[in-house]
């Protein structure tokens, strides 16, 4: 880690005064932000191979609050730049219900698509609306196709993906391609058993032929890749120059080249340590949710926010992944 400096070298007068940002509106306060991953670009690729072949579906599964639902957001934003910026890409959250509804099913689908009247009409009704809904904006697209993610795909009943394959074959007869993306966690895998014992050979050919495995931070290089987003590709405000590093940590990031991502190796032992010390005996595999509580965390604990220190040591570190709740829910995810 960096050595602490000196009081002088510590004064705010060394750098530039930072952008006015109103208090609880920084992303870091708020959460909202996107970074790319090295498990988001190796998915980005995956499934960028998937559109390119104009495959039917495939499915992304991986254990809970790994990323995946900020990977469907990171990729909707990014796949437009190298397929079109008028490539249709919509994603449906599966609800929970105790018994699947076509009614429902539709009504959800219209509704998270965008579409202007989801709830009207009977189930037909709001089939033929979504099919319409699908033809025009592939029309609209030079490559006629339709991006179809479904998240927490794990809930879909065996129903419903034959309603998915009427929607797709009404689609391919309108010479329309529709790619659906199963994303959940890992019951998607014995889905796809129970459908091979079953001889459900028509789910598992239209969505479930391509799988990938996607996975938490499971070492210091992975680490490096997520920590230096804060440091080169985040900015707040828009085109100011402040990342999220420099914005929290202005002097130690413009005179003692502070980086998190020069943090990668320590941290990724911190956890592993913790780990060992809490008697946490699997492979670790760090959920994404629980790094990035921990980053904002030290950031807004022992940034220029709150104790304003100039960097930070192991035992702020442990403190902030302490406070994320990481150890709890691993915990919980070995004795279940």
């Amino acid at each position: 880690m960096v050595n602490q400096p000196s009081p002088i070298e510590n004064s705010s007068a060394l750098s530039p005064p930072r952008p006015y940002v109103a208090q609880g509106t920084h992303p870091i306060e708020t959460g909202r932000y996107l970074l790319p991953t090295n498990e988001i670009i190796r998915m980005y690729d995956t499934v960028a191979q998937w559109i390119t072949n104009r495959s039917p579906g495939g499915m992304i599964y991986g254990r809970p609050r790994l990323g995946k639902s900020r990977a469907i957001t990171y990729l909707s934003y990014e796949l437009p730049n190298e397929f079109g910026n008028h490539l249709p890409i919509f994603t449906m959250k599966c609800r929970q219900y105790k018994q699947p509804s076509e009614s429902s099913f539709f009504e959800d689908l219209l509704n998270d698509v965008g579409h202007a009247l989801p709830f009207n009409g009977k189930a037909n009704l709001k089939r033929d609306r979504l099919y319409r809904y699908f033809v025009e904006k592939a029309e609209r697209s030079a490559q006629k196709r339709i991006i179809l993610f479904i998240d927490d795909a794990q809930r879909l009943f065996e129903i419903q993906y034959g309603w998915l394959m009427d929607i797709y074959n009404e689609l391919d007869s309108a010479g329309i391609s529709m790619t659906v993306i199963l994303v959940g966690q890992e019951e998607l895998v014995h889905q796809r058993s129970a459908f091979i014992q079953a001889k459900k050979a028509q789910i598992i050919g239209r969505f479930m032929v391509h799988e990938y495995n996607f996975k938490g931070i499971v070492d210091a290089d992975d680490m490096a890749v997520c920590l230096s987003g804060y440091d080169n590709i985040s900015e707040y405000p828009e085109n100011s120059g402040w990342s999220f590093t420099r914005y929290f940590f202005p002097d130690g990031f413009d005179h003692n080249g502070c980086r998190l991502e020069n943090c990668a190796k320590d941290l990724f032992s911190i956890f592993t340590n913790l780990r060992k010390e809490h008697g946490l005996t699997r492979a670790t595999e760090i959920p994404m949710q629980y790094l990035t509580l921990t980053v904002e965390n030290a950031l807004r604990h022992f940034g220029a926010n709150g104790e304003d220190l100039q960097w930070l040591n192991n035992e702020q570190w442990k403190s902030s992944i302490t406070g994320s709740g990481y150890i709890e829910a691993e915990t919980y995810h070995e004795v279940v």
